[in-house]
């Protein structure tokens, strides 16, 4: 509860007797109400409270256990025996309790008997009648203390405790009867639960957030571990034997589901000079185009690993990016025989994308096969690789 403060007026002429005694009285220190200065304005009189922040109100009371709730209706009982003989007379309400650290309820509005409103002190029946409302919203959240004290009391049914408060006939019964719920309600939380700070809870839960986590992210990697990164380095150990032994088939094979950007400038090499070798080229391109080596354009290199596993689509972009005919006609060339083999393609489909392809090729031989000057061999022009090796792409087939 924010610390806050509790002002009340009253009329000069509404205090009887002695006023100096009822003042004195008003600001005296007793248990069961809250401390109150006092000053006088014309003829209005000014009790002004300071609630500590320790303390709470009965909202702060509904939201605890069973077993602290049924404390704190057992202390506020308690009051009706404290305060029937005493010269104070108070409001009995919740929105008049306040609870220090302890649990003890503190009146927030008091009188004087004969003296300061309320002049009587509060009978059996009306507490008794409060009490037995306020039991009953406490022990039952799902009811309004307003609607209990405002005539639905007597008709209440629902939690059996509750039922045989309303029917007690005194306040020393409820008590005796919320006695017995506090004795066992702790037994049975001695037994099954353990009570700790909020702070040591914060801590567990932020422990087991974080180890919750952290065997995530653990689980996660060991996923990863196990459906990819091994059967990837798994792979690529099959790739560098199988060229090792020159079994550039295999190598094809291995890599063929593989994302060429995943493989390294290393492996990149390993495959596109096993595609070279496997490829339908003359001796003599195979030579001159296995010059590549790992210092090679990396584009470069994926153009034929790519060439290696049918993605000629993806191929002839590189060719295109790279600026180099001779790796765009022969990507082209690549994609006429891929179509003509393409068992789904209709004939008329076939046709047109064959014409397609050829059409584009035809322009770049009209405009890259030259014929042959100053001793340039015919076909075979150098190529654009921005590596730092020299090589040439394959002549038109």
């Amino acid at each position: 509860m924010e610390k806050k403060n509790i002002t009340r007026e009253l009329l000069l002429e509404d205090i009887k007797g002695n006023k100096a005694v009822a003042y004195a009285l008003l600001q005296a220190q007793h248990p069961s109400f809250i401390d109150e200065t006092l000053t006088i304005k014309e003829d209005v009189v000014t009790l002004n409270a300071q609630v500590d922040d320790e303390m709470y109100d009965w909202q702060t009371v509904t939201m605890m256990t069973l077993e602290d709730r049924v404390r704190h209706l057992m202390n506020c009982g308690h009051l009706y025996d404290a305060l029937k003989n005493d010269k104070y007379t108070y409001k009995f309400a919740p929105e008049h309790i306040v609870f220090t650290v302890n649990g003890l309820p503190k009146l927030t509005y008091r009188g004087i008997r004969g003296q300061v409103v309320p002049y009587e002190s509060v009978q059996e029946e009306k507490f008794l009648t409060t009490y037995q409302a306020m039991i009953v919203s406490l022990l039952d959240l799902k009811v309004d203390y307003n609607a209990l004290i405002n005539g639905k009391l007597p008709f209440y049914k629902g939690d059996l405790l509750c039922e045989s408060v309303i029917k007690a006939q005194s306040v020393s019964d409820v008590l005796q009867l919320l006695q017995d719920k506090y004795v066992s309600e702790k037994e049975i939380n001695q037994e099954h639960y353990i009570k700790v700070k909020k702070t040591v809870l914060s801590g567990w839960k932020i422990t087991t957030i974080a180890t919750s986590v952290l065997t995530s992210i653990l689980l996660i990697g060991i996923v990863y571990l196990l459906l990819f990164a091994l059967p990837n380095q798994t792979a690529i150990a099959d790739i560098r034997l199988a060229f090792i032994q020159k079994d550039y088939s295999k190598v094809l094979t291995t890599v063929r589901t593989k994302d060429s950007r995943s493989l390294s400038q290393d492996d990149k090499y390993i495959v596109a000079y096993s595609v070279i070798m496997s490829e339908p080229l003359s001796e003599a391109q195979k030579q001159e185009l296995s010059r590549i080596s790992t210092q090679s354009n990396e584009d470069y290199l994926r153009y034929w690993v790519l060439i290696g596993q049918s993605k000629i689509d993806e191929a002839i972009d590189i060719a295109s990016y790279l600026d180099d005919p001779q790796l765009l006609m022969y990507g082209m060339t690549k994609k006429i025989d891929d179509i003509q083999r393409d068992p789904n393609l209709k004939s008329e489909e076939r046709t047109e994308a064959i014409n397609n392809y050829k059409s584009k090729l035809d322009e770049l031989k009209k405009k890259y096969l030259t014929p042959p000057t100053n001793g340039t061999k015919q076909g075979v022009p150098e190529t654009n690789q921005n590596t730092n090796s020299s090589t040439t792409t394959p002549n038109d087939q």
